[in-house]
C-alpha cells in the first residue's frame, strides 16, 4: 500500500478478534483484514448490518481499541508510535451519548473543553459557537437527565466539535431521533462539512442518511468490506434504484 499525504486514513489488512468466556472462551473473528484508504476531506460512510464490524472499526480508527494485526495510518502517522500527537486532532460522537446525569449541558461542555486543551475566552467562545450551531444555548443550565433524546444527540455532537477536529467519527448520529430533528442534524453536518472541511467518518443504518451525506460508501459485513464506491456507482454497479437496493443486494 502507498502512503501518501492526501489520504486522511489508510488501513492495511486490519483485523480485530475478541474472546468471550473464561473456560471456554468463544472467539468472535470482529474484523477480517480489512484494507481502506479514506481521503483527506471527504465525509465516508460505513454500512452494515448490526454486528458488521462498524462500531469495531470506528472504535479502532479512534483509538479507542487496539489492533491484533494490521497497519493504520492517520494523517501519515502510524497510530502505535503517534497515538497521543493524533489524539489531539480527533473526536468521536456517538449515537448513545451518556454522560453524568447530574451535570448541566455547559458544566459537561466545560469539563470536555478542558480536556480538549481549551481555556478561559478560547473556550467559553467555541462553547457559545457550537450551542449556537446546535441550537442548545437555552438549555445551557439543563441538567443532562432532563433533556430529550434529540438535544441529548445535539450536546453529544457539540462536545466532538468542541476542539475543531480534522477527523470527526460520528457513529449512528441521528439513531432514534425524530424525522425532523434527523434532518436538522444531517444539515448541521453538511454545513460543518462544508465550512471546516474535517474528514468524517460515518456509520449508519438509514439509507437515506448515507445518501444525503456520503460522497463514498463500504459496505460491511462480518468484518469484511463487500464494496466500495460513490452511491451512485454503487447503484449503476448493481442496478440498483437506491442505496436500500444496493444493501440488501449485497448483505443477502
Amino acid at each position: 500500500m502507498i502512503w501518501n499525504n492526501q489520504v486522511a486514513i489508510e488501513i492495511e489488512n486490519l483485523h480485530k478478534i475478541f474472546k468471550r468466556g473464561l473456560f471456554r472462551p468463544q472467539v468472535i473473528h470482529a474484523l477480517k483484514g480489512i484494507n481502506l484508504k479514506i481521503k483527506k476531506g471527504e465525509i465516508f460512510c460505513l454500512l452494515g448490518p448490526n454486528g458488521a464490524g462498524k462500531t469495531t472499526l470506528l472504535n479502532i480508527l479512534s483509538l479507542l481499541l487496539y489492533p491484533d494485526k494490521g497497519k493504520i495510518k492517520i494523517f501519515n502517522q502510524d497510530i502505535s508510535k503517534k497515538e497521543n500527537f493524533l489524539k489531539a486532532r480527533l473526536n468521536l460522537c456517538s449515537g448513545n451519548p451518556n454522560f453524568p446525569w447530574t451535570l448541566t449541558v455547559y458544566e459537561i461542555l466545560n469539563f470536555y473543553g478542558k480536556l480538549y486543551g481549551l481555556r478561559g475566552k478560547k473556550l467559553k467562545k467555541r462553547i457559545a459557537k457550537y450551542c449556537e450551531l446546535l441550537e442548545i444555548k437555552n438549555f445551557l443550565n439543563r441538567r443532562f437527565e432532563e433533556l430529550s433524546t434529540g438535544t441529548k444527540q445535539r450536546l453529544a455532537l457539540a462536545k466532538s466539535l468542541l476542539n475543531e477536529p480534522e477527523l470527526l467519527f460520528l457513529d449512528e448520529p441521528t439513531a432514534g431521533l425524530d424525522p425532523d430533528i434527523a434532518l436538522k442534524i444531517r444539515n448541521i453536518i453538511k454545513k460543518i462539512h462544508s465550512e471546516k472541511k474535517p474528514t468524517i467518518i460515518l456509520t449508519t443504518h438509514y439509507m437515506a442518511e448515507a445518501e444525503m451525506l456520503a460522497e463514498r460508501i463500504a459496505f460491511i459485513k462480518d468484518g469484511e468490506i463487500l464494496a466500495e464506491g460513490t452511491p451512485q456507482g454503487l447503484k449503476e454497479k448493481l442496478s440498483a434504484n437506491n442505496l436500500e437496493e444496493v444493501f440488501l443486494e449485497l448483505v443477502k
